[in-house]
């Protein structure tokens, strides 16, 4: 495969020096726009975006929080990313919590990171208030009072202060992992780790002028691809806080990139053929979407007004979609794309700042998770992940033993399994903790088995695992945890369930080697717990 140059983008080794440039000579430049409730459309451009940043960063400083901790606890909005900014500005650092987690997880998080002052939306005020016992201050993100954002704000526009020096090495955010496979734990991200990251997915993805998220700030996802890649690559971005709205706001703000996480994907694609099939017209569109393949390796740009009438009716003006945060089904992908809608997936972890590769517009292979980013190097290690660069983490807060656990000479081991074929595209074949180890010596990656179990109609999720089936913990055999679809799983009770799925299991072990076989298989009566960016959390299985 050819591989085209990267794309020419601007670098900034600190928050206050991006913040600064976005601003020269765009002040009336559109930055980042939101729908209410009722769909009306707010936005700031970078002159309001510019001011507000610099009145509350004053604000801080003045009132002596460059250097502490200051959390933000809340769903995205515009509040959400000024207290960022602002903190990143004066030189505080932010500390991001994830407010899908329960109560006594927020105060973990918030204790571990010792956080000296927090902003937070009305929901998340009395957690606030219960961690801080009313020594550490608490300021609403929404609303009024003398302790609000907005207030801050106002106090910051006549605040002399004179603001630190900054660093690239400067710490600007602490943010948790996800905690599939473990307790969430606390990364240190320098501005120079952060911004050179946003800048290398620009390097490799050519963003259009209109960007739509969803996804939460408070992961790296979130707020480096989706928000910072988008500002500095001058996309005017529309955020979304409320999930409920997200369709409705894709077809108000008409936005031609969008980032997102496979579920969503996986959701569209299902009410697609879901709807297909109800109206008797699945045959046709199947018969469609083929002979659009044929005319796309002719060379023929453009799809039928069918399909364009399908395409604007799932994702209105969307061309490119950027596809992260868990595995993602290729098989989807280019059923996409026959649509025109590029689907390019990407691979990162939160330690990483976190994009580690990632798809390019005209370099797309939708198997794998792309190529690695400008200032980002990748080897194999036992097939193991290894990856340093600049975009590296400076290490897990207050814990140094475990920050040694995970670093080899510089390289940080992300417990991914891979591969990287002669092109250079990087390929995600399993979690190493995941392994099914076998008394023989024989090694299994669950993901393969689970993508395979995903595409059965019956199957909503699906988790194989290593189930002990003698005295030592080694003598496994795989076993299939499976929670059926709801609306395909209608009028069957639980038994006719379990008989057609272990039917498709059967011919699906036919196809595999012997140790591979699925000998067990389970029905879940309740969803998977997982993490907002949709990742099954495996150790509470």
């Amino acid at each position: 495969m050819r591989i085209p140059k990267l794309n020419e983008v601007k670098y900034y080794s600190t928050f206050r020096d991006m913040v600064d440039g976005l601003s020269l000579g765009n002040e009336d430049k559109a930055a980042i726009s939101w729908f209410t409730r009722k769909g009306e459309e707010i936005g700031v451009d970078y002159g309001r975006f510019y001011s507000d940043v610099r009145s509350l960063a004053n604000a801080l400083a003045s009132r002596g929080y460059s250097g502490r901790h200051v959390a933000v606890l809340g769903e995205n909005s515009y509040e959400w990313l000024l207290v960022y900014f602002a903190c990143a500005y004066c030189g505080a650092v932010t500390v991001c919590i994830d407010v899908e987690q329960p109560d006594e997880t927020i105060v973990q998080m918030l204790t571990m990171a010792d956080t000296d002052v927090m902003f937070a939306a009305s929901p998340f005020v009395d957690i606030c208030r219960k961690y801080s016992a009313g020594s550490k201050p608490v300021f609403t993100l929404n609303g009024a009072g003398s302790e609000s954002l907005v207030t801050l704000i106002a106090e910051g526009e006549t605040a002399a202060v004179e603001l630190p020096v900054l660093s690239g090495d400067s710490i600007a955010s602490i943010v948790f992992t996800s905690g599939t496979t473990s307790f969430s734990k606390p990364v240190l991200l320098s501005h120079e780790a952060i911004l050179t990251n946003a800048s290398d997915a620009l390097a490799n993805v050519a963003i259009g002028k209109v960007a739509f998220t969803s996804l939460p700030f408070y992961h790296t996802y979130g707020l480096t691809c989706s928000v910072l890649s988008m500002l500095i690559g001058g996309a005017k971005l529309y955020i979304n806080g409320n999930l409920k709205t997200v369709m409705r706001d894709i077809h108000l703000a008409k936005p031609h990139t969008m980032l997102t996480v496979p579920l969503m994907l996986e959701t569209i694609h299902r009410n697609l053929w879901q709807n297909a099939e109800e109206t008797g017209k699945a045959s046709g569109l199947r018969k469609l979407l083929k002979l659009r393949g044929f005319t796309k390796a002719l060379g023929f740009k453009k799809c039928c007004k069918t399909l364009a009438a399908i395409r604007e009716k799932c994702f209105g003006e969307i061309r490119l979609i950027i596809c992260g945060g868990a595995h993602m089904d290729p098989d989807i992908t280019e059923e996409f794309a026959l649509l025109g809608v590029d689907v390019v997936q990407g691979y990162g972890i939160t330690e990483c700042a976190p994009l580690v590769s990632v798809n390019r517009n005209r370099a797309n292979k939708p198997r794998s998770v792309g190529l690695v980013t400008p200032n980002c190097e990748v080897r194999l290690v036992d097939g193991e992940i290894f990856v340093r660069g600049k975009n590296l983490m400076s290490g897990y807060y207050n814990s140094p033993e475990m920050t040694a656990e995970v670093m080899e000479d510089g390289w940080f081991k992300t417990g991914d399994i891979g591969e990287i074929d002669r092109d250079g595209f990087l390929y995600i074949t399993g979690r190493k903790k995941n392994l099914i180890v076998f008394k023989n010596g024989k090694k299994l990656s669950p993901e393969k088995l689970e993508e395979k179990i995903r595409s059965f109609s019956l199957v909503k999720d699906v988790v194989v695992y290593g189930a002990v089936n003698g005295m030592s913990t080694d003598d496994v055999q795989v076993a299939a945890s499976i929670y059926p679809d709801e609306e395909k799983a209608k009028g069957l009770d639980s038994y006719q369930i379990l008989e057609e799925l272990q039917n498709k299991i059967v011919e699906l072990n036919r196809e595999l080697p012997l140790y591979q076989q699925i000998q067990m298989v389970t029905i879940r009566e309740n969803a998977f717990e997982k993490t907002s960016l949709q990742k099954v959390k495996r150790h509470l299985m």
